[in-house]
């Protein structure tokens, strides 16, 4: 399977899930120590701001926002499914849409305010970033069913990279543009995470009697 039984899984989802309760509740109490590293990344990221920066910006976070990843993940989707590889189409868009379903319950839990001067674009609460939280999936997506059949390891590894790069650039994009605070897109990361490891261990267990069973993924790759 493209996505197989792994045992180290469960370590890693242990970790994330530490990791997440860590930060969302550091956030609910306001607590002193993030407040000052956030603080501190808002000043380094707004320290100047204008002209070509403010162009790269606008267009990350455009790019990532959650209605552009639902149209990347169904292109990505399309195109697996066409390939055969049916299973990992259902089981991206599944991905997408409980990372949306937990970044919502998550935010009217914690109910953060959004930074002062935000845009009247961003609406709703501010903890986790749900642009974050969308591109991340989106480019798990990516890392795990599609570049690991780049048989270059050139292209490969440059598209690892680069895809990398575009989170953190939308992850910069957010606090830049005043939306959210540094915690918000490292706890959309985080909590991002963790699911992925969730999702995962629901592919192995139901991709193959979905495989069996069912008549439109029957030729699918497993």
């Amino acid at each position: 399977m493209i996505i197989d039984k792994d045992y180290t899984r469960g370590i890693r989802l242990f970790v994330g899930l530490v990791l997440s309760l860590f930060i969302t509740a550091s956030v609910m109490i306001d607590s002193g120590y993030l407040r000052f590293l956030d603080s501190i990344f808002i000043g380094q990221i707004q320290k100047t701001t204008g002209g070509f920066k403010d162009t790269i910006m606008h267009m990350a976070t455009t790019l990532a926002s959650p209605k552009m990843d639902i149209i990347w993940i169904f292109v990505l989707a399309f195109f697996m499914w066409g390939f055969k590889f049916k299973l990992q189409a259902l089981w991206g868009i599944f991905t997408l849409a409980g990372a949306d379903v937990i970044g919502f319950i998550v935010k009217n839990i914690v109910r953060r305010d959004r930074p002062v001067f935000h845009s009247a674009s961003d609406t709703g609460f501010s903890f986790p970033s749900g642009h974050v939280l969308g591109i991340f999936i989106v480019i798990a997506v990516v890392w795990i069913v599609i570049l690991p059949h780049i048989q270059s390891n050139l292209i490969r590894r440059l598209l690892y990279v680069l895809t990398f790069l575009f989170v953190l650039l939308v992850m910069v994009s957010r606090i830049y543009l005043n939306a959210h605070f540094p915690t918000d897109t490292v706890g959309a990361v985080v909590i991002g995470y963790t699911w992925v490891q969730v999702s995962e261990m629901f592919y192995v267990r139901y991709a193959p009697r979905l495989k069996q069973h069912w008549r439109p993924v029957l030729h699918s790759y497993l």
